[in-house]
């Protein structure tokens, strides 16, 4: 078979994200300079004496006095790094050893020699410099909660901590008018979805996977502005919310849990910029969606590993931008169609696994495929074809499918070389697009 690719959001699902920091390279391609928004108002850390009071009655030895910081916002930030510090109880790189002294930015080159944190001037305070991003991605980090250290940096932008051992609750968030970027992904998080996120107007990237996150996850968080959202390997459950088609992301894993129920066809809504969808390894059910067609732009649809049902809508020979679609391990049947197969003719779609279904024939454009390794049939029912179902199973199966699911012939594009009688009759549409929308 052809390499699967999973684009740029294999390595998300499977291993750690390369990480990066303010001006530098991030997730998903993502710039981590930002430009201020004219409406926000300066935002000031506490005032140092308060900060250092608090910690005065800690026992940890003296503290600096405020002018031997850089500035006062770097001085109010020094015992909450400090307090961070004594909560840790296990640090297998030594990180820790470098969160010492009063240098938390430098004034020449921006940098600190706090290990993990990093400066950048804020978008309405262009002469102060302050801690503007953490990255503790790798570190293998084990902390009780974050609660009391993340959401105390006023101007932080970037908290991304994937691979540690932090638990508790999410903080609170909604107080960092500058935040936009949350990886908790590859720790110790349990519980119901974290509803602080959900009032992060600001936030572009959230990734929450190989967690132990468990329950539904809220209508509204497909409502947040996100270009990337990243909730696999976790244990979340029931439908996937219909608000689906409300997403902004261009990447969107939910992979890797127990959803049940169908893939909402609000996913049509998404086209004009979801790009990449992981739902495989879920519990999924109901009628593969003639909608997914409709999402023009998508270049990976992976539904592996579910119990969806029915035969292949021919408007997903609309994709033209797919280069991986993924359909194995379910429950679909009917007659593979070379309009799918007629992807392959653009040079973009180099794997199309249909593996472990129930097929019983497929279209000629798909037997080149088939020669070629771009397609995999194995494991379902086509007569003359090497490891195939037994015949007695395809024949229970056809006898009683799991549900009946309607055939639609209209395929909502232009397809050179393709010719379908009635291919432009609205009558052949689902009833919900032929006034050209809804759900």
């Amino acid at each position: 078979m052809a390499v699967r690719r999973h684009a740029a959001i294999v390595v998300l699902v499977l291993a750690g994200v390369l990480h990066g920091v303010l001006g530098g390279t991030s997730h998903a391609g993502f710039s981590f300079s930002r430009t201020g928004n004219d409406d926000l108002k300066n935002v000031t850390a506490p005032a140092p004496s308060d900060a250092l009071e608090e910690a005065a009655g800690c026992g940890c030895g003296p503290t600096p006095p405020p002018w031997d910081f850089l500035n006062e916002k770097l001085a109010a930030l020094f015992p909450v790094i400090q307090a961070f510090k004594r909560s840790i109880t296990c640090d297998p790189l030594g990180v820790t050893s470098t969160w010492e002294g009063t240098k938390l930015c430098d004034s020449h080159s921006g940098g600190t020699a706090y290990r993990g944190f990093y400066c950048d001037y804020p978008p309405t305070a262009n002469t102060t410099l302050t801690i503007a991003s953490i990255d503790f991605n790798g570190f293998g980090l084990c902390a009780p909660s974050l609660a009391g250290f993340v959401d105390a940096f006023p101007d932080l932008a970037l908290f991304h901590a994937n691979s540690n051992n932090f638990s508790g609750a999410v903080p609170d968030l909604t107080n960092l008018p500058f935040f936009y970027e949350l990886d908790l992904s590859n720790n110790n998080f349990s519980g119901a979805f974290p509803d602080t996120v959900v009032p992060l107007g600001g936030l572009l990237f959230l990734d929450l996977r190989f967690n132990r996150f468990a329950g539904a996850v809220p209508p509204p968080v497909f409502g947040i502005t996100l270009e990337a959202l990243f909730l696999n390997n976790n244990g979340f459950t029931g439908r996937i919310p219909d608000t689906l088609g409300s997403t902004t992301a261009q990447y969107l894993v939910v992979a890797n849990n127990r959803f049940t129920g169908p893939i909402p066809r609000s996913i049509f809504n998404t086209s004009a910029h979801l790009e990449e969808v992981l739902f495989l390894n879920n519990d999924l059910s109901g009628c593969l969606p003639y909608e997914i067609g409709l999402v023009e732009g998508l270049t990976l649809f992976d539904a592996g590993g579910n119990q969806i049902t029915g035969p292949i809508p021919l408007s997903f020979g609309c994709l033209a931008d797919a280069e991986e679609i993924n359909l194995a391990g379910n429950q679909l049947y009917g007659h593979v169609p070379d309009v799918l197969c007629l992807l392959a003719k653009n040079a973009k779609l180099t794997n199309l696994s249909l593996s472990d279904n129930y097929f019983h024939s497929v279209g000629h454009h798909c037997m080149e495929l088939v020669r070629s390794r771009v397609l995999d049939v194995r494991r379902n029912c086509i007569l003359g074809f090497p490891d195939q179902r037994p015949l007695l199973e395809c024949t229970w199966f056809y006898a009683d499918p799991p549900q009946h699911c309607p055939f639609v012939p209209h395929i909502p594009c232009d397809l050179p070389g393709y010719h379908r009688p009635h291919a432009n009759n609205p009558a052949l549409l689902p009833a919900a697009h032929r006034q050209g929308g809804g759900n």
